[in-house]
């Protein structure tokens, strides 16, 4: 994966301008690009799942944070998956849920408020024994934030939860992701997303940390949110946008040809990757008949 920040730098160094307004040029253009790429598709690299236990009596849930629209929702209980229907209708669930204390074992139906954007249920839970696998598209955010490394970090080995000394960390770094290194026990490669941070400046992040690092170095960057390989396509179509305007026309072909070849490369390797999961998805137990397979865009 690259960093914003590494695609920004990259961008000045390739440009031979590194004066302020052409890096502002260059951000912009990442970010122009970056929008571009991920609304061509319903790319499954976009695609998240987040797990929640029911509570007892709970009708309505918190969407993941970086949820932009729900796909799905299976319901996992008594060893087995159950798919409730979708209601799009506002009027419909109301009519469903103006009757109180409404409750069962397995829901039937499921609702996004336009209102609150939370998940709600019906019936509502009978007990906490349920499992709600929330499957969405993450939104697609502006980038503009520099790199963060005040203080120190440390994580327990097999652990997902991060604390600083010195460092400020609050809830606008949610959704970035954190790297913490150690001349004991290097774990440099591996950037850990941060999912929530407390009022104590805890960081929680999703995958758990195969070290231990006590007081290492760390940086909490914006990530490109494109697969390995792919991350520098921003950085293609920046370069091409700046050689066009320069009057540059060799430079500006080669950038564009890479940028589109890479989009191709990135539409074909989707493709390939769509049948595996939504074979991996279809869930044991009832089926929803209005479920379809998301659907493949191209590009001209």
């Amino acid at each position: 994966m690259k960093t914003f920040t590494q695609l920004a730098t990259d961008y000045t160094t390739l440009s031979n301008d590194d004066s302020a307004g052409n890096l502002a040029l260059g951000k912009t253009l990442i970010n122009i690009s970056a929008k571009q790429i991920l609304n061509m598709s319903d790319w499954t690299f976009n695609k998240d799942s987040k797990t929640i236990s029911t509570g007892t009596g709970i009708q309505n849930y918190d969407p993941p944070y970086n949820m932009l629209k729900m796909d799905y929702v299976r319901y996992w209980y008594g060893g087995v998956w159950y798919t409730p229907k979708e209601i799009k209708s506002g009027e419909l669930w109301s009519k469903l849920t103006d009757v109180p204390s409404v409750t069962s074992s397995i829901p039937e139906y499921w609702y996004v408020s336009n209102r609150t954007n939370k998940i709600g249920l019906y019936p509502a839970s009978a007990d906490s024994s349920g499992t709600i696998k929330m499957g969405f598209t993450k939104k697609i955010r502006d980038f503009s934030v520099s790199d963060y490394s005040t203080g120190s970090a440390s994580v327990s080995a097999n652990g997902t939860i991060f604390n600083t000394t010195t460092g400020t960390w609050n809830d606008k770094m949610v959704g970035r992701y954190i790297k913490v290194s150690s001349t004991d026990t290097p774990i440099d490669d591996f950037w850990f997303e941060i999912t929530g941070i407390d009022s104590t400046g805890t960081a929680y992040v999703k995958q758990q940390a195969p070290n231990a690092v006590s007081g290492g170095s760390y940086t909490i960057s914006e990530m490109i949110p494109l697969p390995e390989g792919f991350g520098e396509l921003p950085l293609y179509y920046a370069l091409g946008q700046y050689y066009q305007r320069k009057e540059q026309p060799v430079l500006a072909r080669e950038y564009t040809i890479m940028y589109k070849e890479g989009v191709d490369d990135l539409l074909m390797r989707d493709s390939r990757s769509v049948t595996g999961l939504v074979e991996k998805e279809e869930p044991v137990g009832l089926e929803n008949p209005s479920f379809n397979p998301w659907k493949m865009g191209t590009i001209s």
